[in-house]
């Protein structure tokens, strides 16, 4: 099996994606918005990392969102408040994002596969947040409160609203994007 390796444009393009997200994650930080105790706000900074998945599939797409994980977390400002937070928080949490490129094999030129995609990688981030709060955030839950509940609603408060912000701009994205690319 031979290796692909990818063109410098592909570095510049993936890097300039998650260079995007780091602002939008920058700009959301600087905004009055809400932001949880521990970490979370609601944001739309999955799409650049989604595009990515979009555009060089599953592999580079978890890679690319693994970076921004990392980066995440070196500029959230909160540190990690558990070593398992490395991990469920910030590597496996934005590397979900390369699963949308599950959907987009199905078909790449849809509008509705690309929400799919978004929806996909939204959910297994969640997932991956509540897990986070389940296995080493519990003791935050309030007395009497079962920690699975608390984790679940604290990560739906930010993160229903991000999947959901997320896809209304994704469609717009994705308009101009087939746009762009059929102009090619």
């Amino acid at each position: 099996m031979t290796q692909k390796n990818l063109s410098t444009n592909q570095i510049a393009e993936i890097s300039l994606l998650i260079a995007i997200a780091v602002v939008i994650e920058l700009i959301t930080m600087a905004l009055p918005i809400p932001r949880m105790p521990q970490g979370g706000s609601i944001t739309f900074t999955m799409l650049p990392l989604v595009i990515i998945a979009y555009r060089h599939g599953l592999k580079i797409g978890i890679i690319g969102g693994m970076v921004y994980g990392l980066l995440d977390m070196l500029i959230g400002g909160l540190g990690l408040f558990h070593w398992g937070s490395l991990f469920f928080d910030y590597l496996f949490a934005f590397g979900a994002m390369g699963l949308a490129a599950l959907a987009f094999r199905v078909n790449k030129d849809s509008g509705l596969m690309f929400l799919l995609g978004i929806f996909i990688a939204g959910l297994f981030r969640f997932v991956s947040h509540f897990l986070s709060g389940v296995l080493f955030f519990g003791e935050f839950a309030p007395e009497g409160t079962p920690v699975a509940w608390y984790s679940f609603t604290y990560n739906a408060w930010y993160m229903f609203p991000s999947i959901a912000i997320t896809m209304i701009v994704g469609v717009l994205v994705f308009v101009r994007m087939q746009d762009l690319l059929k102009a090619k």
